[in-house]
C-alpha cells in the first residue's frame, strides 16, 4: 500500500509491506522495519523502529493520526497515494475542516452508493464508487458521522464539488 502523510509543512511518501510479524516501511525511499505492539488496548504502543525502541501513543481522528512521543504530539494527515495524486491533479487542497456536505472530488459517474440514510460511518468506510477517466475510485469517509441524506443515485453523472451526501 502506498500513502502520502503530511504533518506541518512536511510531506512523506510511504509504502507499507506487511510481513506478518513486522511491517516494512519505505519512507521517502528509505527502508525501515517496524514492529508495533499495542499495550492493553490503550492506544499506547511499544514500537521497534529499525533497531530503536520507542513508546508512542497513536490516536486516529477524522483526518488522520495524532502521534505522541516524549510529550510532543504531531498531527498526520494520511491519504492513499492514488487519491492524493488525483486530488492534486484536480486542484484540491488538503483540508482539516469538517463540513456536513460531502462533495465529489472529481467529475465522473456514480457507479455505486454504499451507504443509506441513518447509517453510522467511521473514517475509512466506503461511501461511493465514482468512475472517472476509465478508473473506479472509492470515496471513503473522512469523519465519523451519521448519513443524513444522499443527494445522488447510481449511474448519475456528477460534477466536481457537487454535493453527494449530507451528514447529520
Amino acid at each position: 500500500m502506498k500513502y502520502i502523510a503530511r504533518t506541518q509543512n512536511k510531506e512523506f511518501k510511504i509504502e507499507l509491506e506487511d510481513r506478518g510479524d513486522e511491517v516494512v516501511a519505505k519512507i521517502d525511499g528509505e527502508i525501515i522495519p517496524i514492529q508495533l505492539s499495542e499495550i492493553d488496548g490503550s492506544h499506547i504502543y511499544s514500537a521497534l523502529i529499525g533497531n530503536r525502541s520507542f513508546e508512542i501513543e497513536i490516536h486516529h481522528n477524522e483526518t488522520g493520526y495524532l502521534v505522541s512521543h516524549q510529550g510532543k504530539t504531531l498531527k498526520y494527515r494520511v491519504e492513499d497515494e492514488r487519491l492524493a495524486k488525483l486530488k492534486q491533479t484536480l486542484g484540491d487542497k488538503p483540508s482539516d475542516t469538517h463540513d456536513k456536505n460531502l462533495l465529489s472530488p472529481m467529475p465522473g459517474l456514480i457507479v455505486s452508493v454504499e451507504v443509506t440514510p441513518g447509517q453510522k460511518v467511521k473514517p475509512g468506510d466506503g461511501l461511493f464508487i465514482i468512475e472517472a477517466m476509465k478508473m473506479e475510485n472509492e470515496i471513503k469517509a473522512r469523519i465519523e458521522g451519521v448519513v443524513k441524506e444522499i443527494k445522488v443515485q447510481e449511474y448519475q453523472p456528477v460534477d466536481k464539488n457537487q454535493v453527494l451526501m449530507i451528514f447529520e
